[in-house]
């Protein structure tokens, strides 16, 4: 009975630290992320952050893997339930450039976790592991799109990672030069510009 209470605590009390944790991220930065700062925020002792995770690093990987769920999600959920092959290029492409996908994970928590990628194996890891996850579902979606003409590549690989690109480098683009106002407008510029890619009849990039 106590191993299965332990069991309970564990699965509400360590989804509580990673989410004090990343919030702890985005307003102190990682350095300033401290234990002591989490444990302060979720309302827990120290000690019991550190019966979970053992140190920051553990912390840290459950932090990104949060932020893989969490996409995983996102991607399975913005697949249209069409028969409509042009809704369904059209609805991927909302997906990708929606409010919703860009806000998922905060922009200061993403540049904290690259930024400990160079300089930490596993965080490095990790961080592969989800964009190979992106990589896997535009390969799909691309693939099934062209069996309907509805997009002409002729690399459906090279083409989802353009995609990535342009997905990833807009939204850390737009942190810094689109004013919030201006910010629908922007994505719909950047579905337009992939749409036009995506359509070209020569296939080529």
């Amino acid at each position: 009975m106590k191993k299965i209470i332990k069991r309970q605590n564990a699965s509400l009390r360590k989804p509580q630290i990673v989410q004090a944790f990343y919030e702890t991220i985005i307003k102190e930065g990682f350095e300033g992320a401290s234990l002591a700062k989490v444990a302060q925020r979720c309302g827990l002792k120290q000690t019991l952050i550190l019966h979970y995770f053992k140190n920051k690093e553990n912390l840290t990987l459950a932090c990104v893997d949060r932020a893989i769920e969490e996409y995983s999600k996102l991607l399975q959920r913005y697949i249209p339930n069409t028969d409509d092959p042009e809704k369904r290029l059209m609805g991927l492409l909302k997906a990708l450039w929606s409010r919703e996908y860009y806000e998922a994970i905060h922009i200061a928590s993403s540049f904290a976790v690259i930024d400990i990628s160079f300089r930490n194996k596993k965080v490095k890891q990790r961080l592969e592991r989800l964009y190979h996850i992106f990589k896997r579902f535009l390969i799909h979606e691309l693939s099934e799109l062209q069996k309907h003409n509805v997009i002409h590549t002729q690399d459906i690989e090279k083409t989802a990672e353009v995609l990535m690109a342009m997905v990833e480098g807009s939204r850390h683009f737009s942190h810094f030069f689109i004013h919030e106002n201006e910010r629908d407008k922007y994505h719909q510029s950047m579905v337009m510009a992939a749409l036009s890619i995506l359509k070209n009849p020569s296939g080529e990039l």
